[in-house]
């Protein structure tokens, strides 16, 4: 027969492991060969072209995987703090137009968080934070794809909080259409950090089957761009090469935290 004290054991040693994990919502992505960094230019609203601002164009192989739907939520990086005894960090001051905010944390909107903390987390949640591959790939549609310009639409408003929708600031997660994978938010809201480098002078030396990024660099890349930008021209027409194509990659210190970076994760199948 079991003691109580062991039975009381047992009972804390379970409830500890539940809190361990939060419930990550997983989209299954198919793996397959893609044209990555398809489109190498980005127009914009004034019709200015502007290059080296993708990512490096070739076409890569890509294993299955899974990667969240949605991007990680503050309630869920919550719970990571409090089942790991770490202090919740400060939101943001300032927004990105330099106004003070004084941001609060809202648990359904997504965590605005540093490189660091966003591969913490993952590790955490049993993942992993996406290579920049994977992400396009996943926003592209994977073998769903429909060949939509940006992810799940040719209208970024559709799918995306952007400048022209967003009122100047993020939204919760999971409000706008998904993409052809049940996707949500890879267009816009905030940009996503994924586990890349950023370092174009190494880009060349990188594999094609499962890339990983450049061994080393001085700052992170993120992915699908944030509430921040403007997606049509001056005729109110949406862009067909803006910034918030799936290609486009953006730089930034790992320690960077603002209303414009969050993150998802991702995990091998």
């Amino acid at each position: 027969m079991i003691s109580k004290s062991t039975l009381a054991f047992i009972g804390l040693f379970v409830f500890i492991s539940c809190k361990q994990k939060t419930n990550i919502d997983w989209a299954f992505v198919k793996g397959g060969t893609f044209e990555q960094g398809k489109n190498q230019l980005v127009i914009s609203p004034k019709g200015d072209t502007v290059r080296g601002f993708t990512s490096p164009y070739r076409f890569v192989e890509i294993s299955d995987f899974y990667i969240s739907k949605d991007e990680i939520t503050v309630k869920q990086f919550r719970e990571f703090c409090e089942s790991t005894g770490r202090e919740m960090p400060k939101p943001p001051v300032e927004n990105a137009y330099g106004k003070k905010i004084y941001y609060k944390w809202e648990d359904e909107k997504p965590m605005l968080a540093t490189w660091d903390e966003a591969n913490e987390f993952a590790k955490w949640a049993g993942g992993r934070l996406p290579t920049e591959a994977e992400w396009e790939y996943a926003a592209k549609g994977g073998q769903k794809s429909k060949g939509y310009q940006y992810s799940g639409s040719n209208n970024p408003v559709e799918i995306g909080w952007v400048g022209e929708n967003s009122d100047s600031t993020f939204h919760k997660v999971g409000l706008l259409k998904p993409n052809e994978l049940g996707i949500y938010d890879m267009t816009g809201n905030v940009s996503e950090w994924v586990s890349d480098w950023y370092n174009p002078a190494k880009d060349s030396l990188v594999g094609k089957i499962n890339p990983q990024g450049p061994p080393d660099g001085e700052y992170k890349i993120s992915k699908g761009v944030s509430w921040f930008y403007n997606t049509q021209d001056s005729h109110g027409k949406p862009l067909k090469y803006g910034i918030h194509m799936p290609e486009v990659r953006y730089q930034s210190p790992r320690d960077t935290r603002n209303d414009g970076f969050g993150f998802r994760i991702a995990k091998d199948k």
